[in-house]
């Protein structure tokens, strides 16, 4: 599937974060996004945060979003031929840099309930020490809609045959029906806590802007 190929895209080469809330289950069978909305309470915390006093403003397609001096800002055009923001700093594992992207899904063929569904369902099934969650975010700034935080640790290979375990987390932002804006962030898992990737995505802000 087109959408599941773009989600491994974004995680492998390389998550606008707000109060923390969960959407139920719905019993609505004329929602078709009703079978994909997470259920009971949400076992991830988050919080959108004002952008510390120390963090610029980066600008992008439909987008803001703030980080510190130290990560290199690099804008790039992504397969499917949209602008792709990625920051970048390095970790202790020089092959598996810290690093948050924001990419652009324009006319996606599923809408994000589904694809943060099918998204869970890939990592979970990697077993129990992916800890993998899933939970329903408010949307945040002008036009967005429902927005899907999805959270997982994975192995990753560096060059010389270590492996080393990353920290995943993915947002997916509904803008309209036409547009899906990718959040991701990652870093090992060691530093995952003291970077400030998960900080950076919690600054992250929809604009009035955005448009497929």
């Amino acid at each position: 599937m087109r959408r599941r190929r773009l989600a491994a895209l974004v995680v492998s080469g390389t998550m606008a974060l707000t109060t923390a809330g969960c959407a139920g289950g719905s019993d609505d069978s004329s929602d078709p996004d009703s079978a994909y909305l997470p259920t009971g309470s949400p076992s991830v915390t988050v919080t959108m945060i004002d952008p510390p006093a120390d963090y610029s403003e980066v600008e992008g397609d439909g987008f803001t979003i703030s980080a510190p001096g130290e990560f290199q800002q690099q804008h790039k055009t992504s397969s499917n031929g949209e602008p792709m923001l990625v920051l970048e700093k390095p970790s202790q594992v020089p092959a598996l840099p810290q690093r948050v992207v924001v990419i652009r899904d324009v006319a996606p063929a599923t809408p994000a309930a589904e694809q943060s569904f099918a998204l869970e369902s890939a990592k979970a099934a990697g077993g129990p020490e992916g800890e993998v969650q899933r939970i329903a975010l408010p949307a945040q700034g002008e036009g967005a809609d429902q927005a899907f935080l999805v959270t997982w640790k994975e192995m990753r290979a560096t060059a010389d045959g270590d492996q080393v375990q990353v920290t995943y987390w993915q947002l997916l932002q509904q803008v309209g029906d036409d547009l899906i804006l990718n959040v991701v962030a990652l870093a090992p898992t060691d530093e995952f806590e003291t970077s400030e990737v998960s900080k950076i995505l919690r600054t992250f802000v929809v604009d009035d802007s955005s448009s497929a």
